[in-house]
């Protein structure tokens, strides 16, 4: 079985080591000059990436304007992008960014509306891989915009893009051919989705389907709601990592699964064979150094679990509240 520490490679890419840090939206920051992403995006990760991270994933970020390189995927506010792809090359991490589509109904689009998001989501992949990123995470989780596609329950379009699981999946498997077109062979496509949409048969089902379809890594969370399931003796892990091993299982790709997961279970779920990859979060916003400390068996400074939920996490307000930071 793997160790944290061993490598693995996605379309060319090495990434060094098993950690990843997964896609957190910092409300508290300012972009530079009213822009989206400015100098304090760029510390916070070349921090971790710094720190031992070795897969950076940048927050999640919208696609709307990127077929007209508005906003955040303009030339004018592509440098603090560059910048983030540049310091994790350094630090020799692997760089990606997680696409959006905001939340809205699906089951209310036109056709012409939906081919004009997969058309954002190839742009910003463009401007993505221009930028200097290795690849691009596509947020079909969390009961978002994207994930509603997914999920038979609430999916009730009667077109080419509801009822069965080829016409459900093909918001993503549609615009693969054109990302690789523009972005090339050896960028990395991965997908956030649910581990249960509605369920884990469900979510194996859609993996399977993504991988068929050229998809190079899954990153299981959570679909239209947090899962409830149980989990078995012997198990360390929550419900949503979890339902990630029991996807794994009916995949080749590499898999990440996410969801509290402290330098102990991190162990436990890579050297047993559950993941491939570890999402670690909240406590790498509490220890920038959280993956080298545990890769040399050191202790971290342990995130304090504000809340019962990321939402009473306190960076989701202002990250100099973090009480693991004082």
């Amino acid at each position: 079985m793997p160790k944290l520490s061993d490598p693995l490679v996605i379309r060319g890419k090495q990434i060094k080591n098993r950690i990843v840090m997964p896609p957190m939206v910092c409300f508290s920051f300012q972009g530079d000059h009213g822009w989206v992403y400015g100098q304090q995006y760029v510390d916070h990760y070349a921090k971790r990436a710094q720190g031992g991270a070795d897969l950076i994933i940048v927050q999640s970020t919208p696609v709307g304007g990127a077929t007209e390189k508005l906003g955040v995927w303009s030339d004018e506010q592509r440098g603090p992008l560059e910048a983030i792809a540049g310091n994790c090359h350094r630090c020799g991490a692997v760089a990606m960014i997680q696409l959006s589509c905001g939340n809205v109904d699906i089951n209310r689009l036109t056709v012409e509306q939906i081919h004009r998001m997969q058309a954002d989501c190839v742009a910003a992949a463009e401007v993505a891989k221009q930028a200097g990123f290795d690849g691009v995470e596509y947020h079909f989780a969390h009961g978002f915009t994207l994930c509603k596609f997914f999920d038979p329950g609430f999916n009730r379009r009667t077109d080419d893009y509801g009822g069965s699981l080829s016409n459900r999946a093909r918001m993503i498997t549609e615009m693969l051919p054109r990302i690789r077109e523009l972005a090339g062979q050896d960028f990395i496509v991965g997908v956030r989705m649910g581990g249960n949409i509605p369920d884990i048969a469900g979510a194996a089902d859609v993996a399977g389907a993504l991988e068929k379809a050229g998809v190079d890594l899954l990153h299981i969370s959570f679909g239209m709601t947090i899962p409830i399931n149980a989990v078995p003796d012997g198990f360390n892990g929550s419900a949503i990592t979890y339902n990630g091993s029991q996807v794994k299982k009916q995949v080749n790709v590499p898999v990440i699964g996410v969801y509290e997961i402290d330098p102990g279970r991190a162990k436990f779920l890579i050297e047993n064979g559950y993941l491939d990859l570890v999402a670690v979060g909240r406590g790498m916003l509490a220890d920038e150094n959280w993956a080298n400390k545990v890769l040399a068996g050191e202790a971290v400074n342990e995130c304090r679990r504000c809340g019962d939920n990321t939402r009473g996490c306190r960076w989701f307000d202002d990250h100099t509240q973090c009480p693991a930071r004082e």
